[in-house]
């Protein structure tokens, strides 16, 4: 912890957070936090207005900020968000991410990696909100994204090139292009990017496994990952304006990658695994907007992932000799109407529906490939099908610019093969504006969440050789949150946020070491319950005109409840602090150089019955604009320069005794962009996957 703190401290006195790519071991932890959360704050000169229930910032004004290169990384400028695991969330919680106002059926992972290959410039306006009106069509907390379009009736042609080139323990490069057209009534908008390489990890882990029988067994295995791919993204979007506030939008995202994962082990668990995958994703939406204020669209999505795995190994007690071909193919649709009024008085009405049908087949079919020991699971294939529908009303009052009122209710029926239920959901926000560049924001709300659509299938998939299974769980039930925060913005960019969060059936992947045989299970549950109590509170620094930073404290108090967990029931809290530290210093103007630092710290937490240590990184880079009108961006970087950042998490619980060691390698790079055409002198959505096997 002293190394830790003193990491922290260091990045105080010197040097923007280079992103470093974890393996997606995707058949072991798929909710476990192994990274340290990246903790971002708001800057010295925020534009911070309130619209409504939103707090409305221009990130491309945030300090801290200046060495950013995508839409993504801007978003971690924002007070409050923190990045988990690739995820963003909001003041502790989860957060969706719309873009222009649309919700999507890409997952929250599908719509990062859409930002990600988004120039930062293209951002306009973006909207915080911790409790989202119904109108939104999206539950709890949510951030929307606007992009900016060029000035009407002048025509313009824009775009950018960008390249990266990452190496750490192997290297990796991406290489993107985006182009904009704006016209008086028509505008279009392509994207490419390419991302390939190597991605290599280690992960050592150990456990003391008791039996029924009195027996202890010490088992020590150590798993060498070299995964290499090639990850294709496409979108397009295009609209055409027949006057003010009547358009009508057309957008498509693509995406196609392949991974070839080569896994050897050692130890007491010897073999190889090797896991291929090539997950295809088509989306397509149509959006309808009228004068008359009313919203009418439409999106289908479609996502097909085969994978084959390989498994040759031998352990303890047996031997494991197969290939399993799984396959997760969606067909998901959704419509939606939602209709605003506004009227006398300062009052507001809206309403509104959506509905979504969703379709599954998803197949498990085994195959021995030479005799061995044990048996293995039955081959099958499902076909489950879900609908979710959702319809609102609610209502918006402004008294005087001084308080704002924004109420909603929602009434939203799911059904599936094993639940059908009805759930109310309301959302209530109350904004006081007692003086300029003051802000306080009451919320409360109530939200539903489903897991995934592989972690109710019931198949079973092994790792660790054989050691540990993932097992579904066809019975997971759809979680219920409520929330309540309070938030202050001073001065436009001081912001303190305090929450309490209460949820219901909370769902999350968790081990157990069975006594009966040397297996170790990883299945989805509900525990009785999750509660959150934290306090959030970002700072932005400045000196002169050469530093600029953010200083962010965060505070959170969490209990995970679970009666019925297997014969060893608990109910844990913790409290965690996480801390982070942003810098930015500007060398030169002309050309613009910039030297950025960011550190952070983060104390012990718990995750249902894991325990997760401290952890903390370092990352740095330098950035050079230069040609005319800065056109041209170069950025060499270090990230996680001690090589500090990934979680390694244990269980000592109840004669569970189970230890997870990763490794953690330095990222060193450079990346390019050049910008053409009109794309610098603009001043003037996506698919939510996170449902989907990985």
């Amino acid at each position: 912890m002293k190394k830790i703190l003193f990491l922290f401290l260091l990045s105080a006195v010197c040097l923007p957070v280079a992103a470093q790519t974890a393996a997606d071991d995707s058949l072991r932890l798929d909710s476990l936090v192994r990274t340290l959360p990246e903790v971002m704050v708001s800057g010295e000169r925020p534009v911070v207005k309130v619209r409504g229930a939103a707090l409305v910032y221009d990130v491309n004004r945030l300090p801290g900020n200046a060495t950013t290169d995508n839409a993504y990384d801007a978003l971690k400028a924002l007070p409050g968000v923190v990045e988990t695991d690739g995820l963003l969330t909001l003041g502790g919680r989860g957060v969706t991410i719309i873009m222009d106002g649309q919700v999507t059926n890409l997952s929250q992972e599908q719509l990062a990696q859409v930002l990600k290959s988004m120039p930062k410039d293209r951002v306009g306006d973006v909207e915080v909100m911790y409790n989202a009106p119904a109108k939104y069509q999206v539950k709890g907390a949510c951030i929307n994204i606007s992009f900016k379009r060029g000035d009407a009736g002048r025509q313009m042609l824009a775009g950018e090139v960008f390249g990266s080139y990452d190496q750490s323990h192997h290297a990796a490069f991406e290489e993107r292009a985006s182009v904009v057209y704006s016209g008086k009534k028509f505008s279009a908008d392509l994207m490419y990017s390419h991302d390939h390489g190597d991605n290599f990890n280690t992960c050592e882990i150990t456990t003391h496994h008791a039996l029924d029988d009195g027996t202890v067994h010490d088992i020590q295995s150590f798993e060498r990952t070299l995964a290499t791919g090639h990850n294709h993204k496409l979108r397009f979007s295009a609209g055409y304006d027949f006057s003010d506030n009547h358009r009508l939008s057309l957008s498509y995202y693509g995406n196609y990658a392949t991974t070839d994962s080569r896994q050897r082990m050692s130890g007491l668990i010897t073999g190889k695994n090797d896991l291929d995958s090539k997950p295809w994703l088509h989306d397509v939406s149509l959006d309808y907007k009228l004068p008359s204020s009313t919203n009418v669209g439409m999106e289908y999505t479609y996502y097909n992932s085969p994978q084959t795995q390989k498994l040759g190994s031998v352990l303890t007690d047996r031997e494991l000799n197969y290939v399993v071909n799984n396959r997760q193919r969606l067909d998901i649709w959704r419509v939606y109407a939602r209709q605003e009024h506004t009227l006398n008085g300062g009052w507001g009405l809206n309403y509104g529906a959506s509905y979504i049908h969703s379709t599954d087949n998803s197949s498990q079919k085994y195959r021995p490939m030479e005799q061995a020991e044990g048996g293995l699971p039955v081959s099958q294939s499902t076909r489950k099908r879900e609908n979710t529908a959702n319809m609102y009303a609610g209502f918006s009052k402004n008294f005087g610019n001084k308080v704002i009122i924004d109420a909603s209710l929602a009434a939203e029926y799911y059904n599936s093969t094993a639940w059908n239920e009805w759930n109310w959901l309301p959302t209530l926000n109350l904004t006081y504006l007692p003086a300029e560049g003051h802000v306080l924001q009451l919320g409360v709300s109530g939200s539903t969440s489903y897991p995934e659509y592989w972690a109710v299938q019931d198949f079973i998939t092994y790792s660790n050789g054989g050691y540990d299974e993932i097992v579904g769980n066809p019975a997971l039930k759809p979680s219920h949150e409520y929330q309540a925060s309070l938030t202050y913005v001073l001065r436009n960019k001081y912001v303190v946020t305090c929450w309490f969060s209460y949820t219901d059936d909370h769902f999350m992947q968790t081990l157990y070491q069975r006594k009966d045989e040397l297996t170790e299970t990883f299945r989805w549950v509900n525990f009785d319950f999750q509660q959150q109590a934290g306090l959030m509170a970002a700072v932005p620094l400045k000196l002169g005109g050469w530093y600029s930073g953010n200083l962010t404290a965060t505070g959170v108090w969490m209990r995970h409840k679970d009666s019925d967990f297997y014969d060893i029931p608990f109910d844990r809290s913790k409290l965690l602090g996480v801390f982070s530290l942003k810098n930015d210093f500007h060398i030169s103007k002309n050309p613009e150089i910039t030297l950025s630092l960011n550190g952070q710290v983060q104390t012990k937490a718990i995750q249902g019955n894991y325990d997760l240590p401290a952890a903390g990184r370092v990352d740095a880079a330098v950035q050079l604009k230069f040609l005319k009108n800065k056109r041209a961006t170069l950025k060499v970087y270090c990230a996680d320069m001690f090589e500090t950042s990934y979680i390694d998490p244990y269980i000592r619980f109840k004669g569970q005794d189970f230890s997870m060691k990763m490794s953690s390698f330095r990222h060193v790079g450079l990346t390019f962009s050049y910008a053409f055409g009109g794309y610098k002198e603009k001043e003037h959505k996506e698919v939510d996957t996170s449902r989907f096997m990985k």
